[in-house]
């Protein structure tokens, strides 16, 4: 019999970033739970390839094209989201860029702007917007997909893990403002994942075969997906303002090179 703490029938769930890697994994895992699903992500062919293998497990998907560089999109977002399913429980911020590592120095403003804005005001923006659609469905929970930069960041990583790192403190201080409004707010932390945007990395790491953690294995997006229906379901109802790092148990490494 199915554990009725992870069910998430009749729940709605915003996933951004949600056509690829570990948002599309999290979307999927929602909706076999039982949620309907608000996938959020730019590239149109992809978006719609998931919206069609959600749909398969049996769950309404909604399909929404949209630029999270684009201040402009993310009140449309939600309005879409409550139009097509008359609220919203769950809000996934998993959306995110890097334009170009290297060292913080070589980081311009129009760069730093771009990752802040779509990595950190993004999340706080839809979280915002969301909080009283969650507040008045008597409560609900907010996913920020961070990474373990936020907490161990590495040199040469620049914009992206100053963005990620204060990811987590804004999860904290919405989880205590939003607490007495039955919202929580957590974020999970991935290690090195399997994803597009990872794809040179996981491709030098088997080629040397040095892996950065105690497991030595790569991350799969469905690894942290289990950890994302832990915190949407009533499973994990007295976790809040917290960062859960799953890495496989990332190993400390020597400061980069000058």
């Amino acid at each position: 019999m199915p554990d009725q703490k992870l069910s998430l029938d009749h729940k709605v769930a915003i996933v951004t970033g949600g056509s690829k890697g570990i948002g599309k994994a999290i979307a999927r895992t929602l909706a076999e739970q039982g949620a309907d699903i608000a996938l959020v992500a730019r590239g149109r062919d992809a978006l719609d390839a998931a919206k069609a293998e959600i749909e398969t497990i049996g769950r309404r998907c909604l399909a929404i094209s949209a630029d999270m560089a684009d201040e402009n999109q993310w009140t449309r977002i939600v309005d879409e989201t409550i139009r097509a399913f008359g609220g919203v429980d769950i809000l996934v911020n998993n959306a995110g860029t890097a334009d170009r590592y290297g060292p913080i120095v070589e980081t311009g403003s129009d760069e730093w702007d771009r990752v802040m804005r779509v990595n950190l005001k993004a999340a706080f923006m839809m979280s915002k917007f969301c909080h009283p659609h969650i507040k008045s469905r008597g409560g609900g929970s907010i996913i920020n997909v961070t990474s373990n930069e936020a907490m161990r960041p590495s040199a040469g990583l620049g914009a992206y893990s100053v963005s990620k790192g204060a990811m987590v403190t804004l999860t904290q201080i919405c989880a205590k403002e939003w607490g007495r409004d039955k919202i929580r707010v957590n974020c999970i932390a991935p290690g090195l994942i399997r994803t597009d945007m990872a794809k040179p990395l996981v491709k030098m790491v088997e080629k040397s075969g040095h892996y950065p953690n105690a497991l030595k294995i790569i991350g799969e997006p469905e690894d942290i997906a289990g950890m994302a229906l832990l915190l949407a379901s009533d499973a994990g109802r007295y976790a809040t303002g917290q960062t859960f790092v799953i890495d496989g148990g990332e190993l400390v490494t020597a400061p980069m090179d000058d």
